[in-house]
């Protein structure tokens, strides 16, 4: 959901609403049953939404629940309060598990640079927290690319800007001083990013990158023991169950990529990317589109980080 208007330009955006995480949370005490069957308060408490009831999560006694709203309100003023230009910021508000995990996507069109292939990316940056333990509050940096509208993850530099433990404690002030360090990330991974260009590589060797991102190293091992000379589409063929997420990287980089950027790592990079923003999940897991897409995204972080490919091309 969108929810900004810049009304002059320079002036200061003006949000409105909380979108799918505009909710309210209150807490209450565990229950269980002893062996005989009488019931005992346990030491945890459950967080649940007074809208629906759905449970988001179990913490100690001592942990301050925050509604994503507030958080919400938090990421506004410290983006708000740094030296960002904010000219034109769109802000999309996502949540994921019946709402125990909120993601704020922040485009800011200010910041743009052009991208090897003669594209244009412009600065993004990402605040997510979870009530489910999966992430604290976090506040991200990478870029959006115009013309594919992939989410271009950064994998050097200063990813996490900004951190903390408890959306509660959240010093706004200290986020807003430190959240700059988003451009000298943009700075340095536009560097890398031209070097990934420059960088040859084989279908072959993006189709080996492709099935570690999707996870199935060892059933294709096992494929080519089996036939040592089959081809990468031949692999996907004879794999004895399917891998969609291998597929998807795999098609898009052949009828997408390869065609407009050449046979690169840069090509490669913008395949995984294409995949982690765009490819959509199994039918039950679909509601949860939000968290997926941040998985696939840490997914691609680290492959770039451990190949040895990438790492050469560095």
């Amino acid at each position: 959901m969108d929810n900004v208007v810049n009304f002059f330009g320079t002036s200061a955006p003006v949000f409105r609403g909380f979108g799918e995480a505009d909710f309210e949370i209150e807490t209450a005490p565990l229950i269980y049953y002893g062996m005989g069957g009488e019931p005992c308060q346990s030491s945890k408490k459950v967080i649940f939404r007074t809208d629906t009831n759905a449970e988001l999560g179990v913490h100690g006694s001592k942990y301050k629940a925050v509604a994503p709203k507030h958080m919400i309100e938090a990421a506004r003023k410290i983006i708000l309060r740094s030296d960002l230009n904010t000219d034109g910021i769109r802000e999309t508000i996502r949540t994921s598990h019946n709402g125990s995990r909120t993601f704020v996507k922040y485009d800011l069109p200010a910041h743009s640079y052009q991208t090897p292939d003669g594209d244009t990316a412009h600065l993004n940056l990402l605040a997510i927290t979870s009530f489910d333990s999966s992430w604290p509050f976090m506040i991200s940096v990478a870029a959006t690319q115009f013309a594919c509208t992939n989410l271009q993850v950064f994998t050097s530099g200063e990813i996490a800007v900004y951190k903390s433990k408890h959306t509660v404690g959240l010093d706004i002030d200290r986020g807003s001083r430190i959240i700059v360090k988003a451009l000298d990330t943009f700075e340095s991974q536009k560097d890398l990013w031209a070097k990934w260009n420059n960088t040859i590589i084989s279908r072959e060797g993006a189709f080996e990158l492709f099935v570690d991102a999707a996870g199935c190293r060892a059933t294709v091992d096992k494929v080519r023991e089996d036939e040592p000379n089959v081809s990468a589409l031949g692999v996907i063929h004879m794999m004895p169950r399917r891998n969609k997420n291998l597929e998807y990287m795999f098609k898009v980089y052949n009828e997408i990529y390869l065609e407009r950027l050449g046979n690169n790592l840069w090509s490669v990079y913008n395949a995984m990317t294409d995949w982690a923003t765009h490819a959509p999940a199994s039918k039950n897991s679909q509601i949860n589109i939000a968290s997926i897409e941040q998985d696939r995204a840490a997914k691609v972080r680290e492959i770039v980080n451990k190949s040895i490919t990438f790492k050469v091309a560095a």
